[in-house]
């Protein structure tokens, strides 16, 4: 029997390759000039993106099209901080630091107009449109019904709220704070469900599908993903020095994250080990300039990410 005896240089090229990033394979511009804010649908092909130039818009990505151009005020370009969409695309929320609007993705007119009662730190729409959830400057989050009017609770933080996660279904909601704690509340009766503690900020929390488990990231600390039924954290992710945005389950056995250096990671959401890596692109005169991944998602089999350079990456 001969043995195979491969060089070394290939051994190793063959090692570096697998462990390398997925490029993208295509790219659609869904602002120029970068975004401050984007949102992917979840069940269709939709995504709502804050620009730096002209407000929001609306896309429909199944024809590559923008549908609706959206601004608070007529006249005026708003900037769009905070943006989210339902998960089947039937309603957009899109918020600055004084107010927030809800918009029929249908027709593309405005639901409701609020006011916030401070300064919006983060903002999030429930999986079926009809509750929004706002992170404020005053220590507060509040959970409205943005489709009938009318605040439902409020839940306390010792510092400003910087992040938010609702799941309705599930009756709970999962706020994280300057005061370094992420609370999980239940938003039936407003009581403190259990309060985790770090020793820096906590500006990006995430709710599975089903509210079981959660991704809890506090600032310069390794992310944490938990149980919340068994109350157990399931692990830390590894995620070397990169910094992490944006999260999202799908369903109950897998997570995604984005970085604010262009990459994404998969992790196995029972064990929390890392099974996949991407990374967005670069264009033209951004290409040594790094862009942040505002969302990330699948669909019908293929990775997408909206990065903060405006662009619409599939995998």
């Amino acid at each position: 029997m001969k043995l195979l005896y491969l060089p070394f240089t290939l051994v190793w090229l063959l090692l570096v390759s697998s462990c390398l990033p997925q490029a993208p394979t295509s790219r659609l511009q869904l602002a120029s000039q970068g975004a401050y804010s984007a949102a992917l649908g979840d069940l269709d092909e939709s995504a709502v993106v804050g620009s730096y130039l002209h407000g929001a818009s609306f896309w429909d990505l199944k024809k590559n099209s923008r549908t609706f151009n959206w601004n608070h005020r007529q006249g005026y370009l708003t900037e769009i901080l905070y943006s989210d969409i339902s998960a089947d695309g039937r309603y957009a929320l899109t918020a600055n630091y004084f107010n927030l609007v809800l918009w029929d993705t249908t027709t593309g007119k405005s639901v409701w107009f609020w006011s916030a009662p401070a300064k919006i730190q983060a903002a999030t729409l429930s999986a079926d449109g009809q509750f929004a959830l706002l992170g404020l400057s005053d220590n507060s989050a509040l959970l409205f019904d943005v489709q009938n009017g009318g605040l439902l609770r409020g839940f306390t933080h010792r510092g400003p709220v910087v992040s938010v996660a609702v799941n309705t279904a599930a009756g709970i909601a999962l706020t994280g704070s300057e005061d370094t704690t992420a609370r999980l509340w239940n938003i039936r009766t407003g009581e403190l469900i259990r309060e985790f503690k770090f020793s820096n900020q906590v500006p990006l929390v995430a709710l599975s599908p089903s509210g079981e488990k959660a991704l809890l990231v506090p600032a310069n600390e390794k992310a944490e993903l938990w149980n919340l039924k068994s109350r157990n954290q399931i692990a830390t992710l590894k995620t070397a020095k990169f910094r992490l945005y944006s999260g999202r389950f799908i369903g109950e056995t897998r997570l995604l994250v984005g970085t604010t250096h262009r990459n994404i990671f998969e992790f196995d959401a029972t064990n929390g080990k890392k099974t996949k890596t991407w990374k967005l692109g670069t264009e033209g005169k951004q290409a040594f300039k790094s862009a942040i991944v505002l969302d990330i998602g699948w669909h019908q089999g293929h990775l997408r990410a909206i990065g903060s350079n405006g662009y619409l990456y599939a995998f």
